[in-house]
């Protein structure tokens, strides 16, 4: 099917679960969550010494965990681990901090690790739109963050991120990258009008980026500070595009997917390289991605590369998403696709255990 990307009411028509809008709201969900969290009660844990934390979620609630760990990994003195599955790690004990996040409330994996944690004994905040876990955090007398609602949770990131962000700050867990949410939030707001449905095609590099991976198998590689960020486009490739994708990042390619470059022609030229580029990584490690690149190039493979903008790290982080979300969008409808769809998703969470 195919579709003009330059025909905004074409494209607002096609969109049906409005994945546009959520991502034109972005700027505004971000202070919104920031206000909400700072609202939040939290006098029973302000002051208190954690050894660690651990951040519950799966799937479109442990994006944003991923993030801030890469975020504020420079400044926080205490190990942050994402953890997505059942129960917790041994390790957890009366002195972990535990953040809690399920968009819906009712993630069976993330309830399952929620109840270990009170167990434990942790400090726990949730957050969630609603569901069981609301329920839960009121019986157990836990803080919980309510998330706006009436999103699919990989669009909630602005919420889940900035509330995490802003719930780190006022725990003393973070202090001087707070200083970077100005900056970043101004320069999403700058790159709404760039990457919107009104800017042309010429002008719009979301836009030329999926045309670009239209047809092809893409590859996210991000340099160390955009490796989460790498792995949350190529998830937005899935959800919303609904098509194959994979994501790395360096330099940990250089021992291993480099040697891809060597392999057959006729799958080699089936695949598109999107690189994520920091422009504040090693000279070393700039040098090596252009070599990386011209191996593949060489062998008749595609290579996109999106440079982070802005000067904290924050702003290149949130930049480099920004994009991969409206091109994941707009590769979508390229494909005659709704990007808020996910009846796989729906399936899969109607398969009951065995008796």
């Amino acid at each position: 099917m195919s579709i003009n990307l330059d025909d905004p009411e074409l494209l607002k028509s096609r969109d049906l679960g409005g994945m546009l809008k959520a991502l034109s709201s972005f700027p505004e969900a971000c202070r919104a969550a920031i206000e909400e969290a700072e609202r939040l009660p939290l006098e029973n844990m302000i002051g208190k010494s954690f050894d660690e934390v651990v951040i519950l979620g799966i799937g479109g609630s442990a994006i944003g965990g991923d993030l801030i760990k890469d975020w504020v990994e420079d400044e926080c003195a205490k190990p942050i681990y994402v953890h997505r599955g059942y129960g917790l790690p041994r390790f957890v004990d009366e002195r972990t901090l535990v953040f809690a996040v399920s968009y819906s409330g009712n993630t069976e994996e993330t309830l399952s690790a929620l109840k270990e944690a009170v167990k434990h004994g942790c400090s726990t905040v949730a957050l969630t739109s609603g569901g069981f876990m609301e329920g839960l955090s009121f019986n157990f007398g836990i803080p919980c963050l309510k998330l706006q609602t009436g999103l699919k949770p990989r669009a909630s990131l602005p919420n889940q991120f900035f509330g995490l962000a802003k719930l780190f700050e006022r725990l003393g867990l973070i202090k001087e990258v707070w200083g970077e949410v100005d900056e970043a939030l101004a320069l999403i707001k700058e790159m709404r009008v760039e990457l919107s449905p009104a800017t042309p095609t010429e002008l719009n590099m979301a836009k030329k980026i999926a045309i670009s991976l239209k047809g092809k198998i893409p590859f996210i590689y991000g340099c160390r500070l955009l490796k989460s960020v790498a792995y949350r486009i190529k998830t937005q490739l899935n959800e919303n595009s609904k098509i194959v994708s994979g994501s790395g990042f360096f330099p940990e390619a250089f021992h291993n997917v480099v040697v891809s470059s060597e392999g057959p022609p006729e799958l080699l030229n089936q695949i598109s390289y999107v690189l994520l580029i920091d422009p504040r990584e090693s000279q070393t490690v700039l040098r090596k991605i252009e070599f990386f690149k011209q191996l593949f190039k060489a062998n008749l493979c595609d290579i996109i590369e999106i440079e982070a903008r802005g000067g904290g790290r924050l702003a290149r982080m949130l930049s480099t998403i920004y994009v991969g979300d409206y091109a994941s969008a707009y590769l979508s409808l390229l494909y005659g696709f709704d990007p808020s769809s996910t009846e796989s998703i729906e399936k899969l969470k109607r398969v009951q255990p065995p008796l």
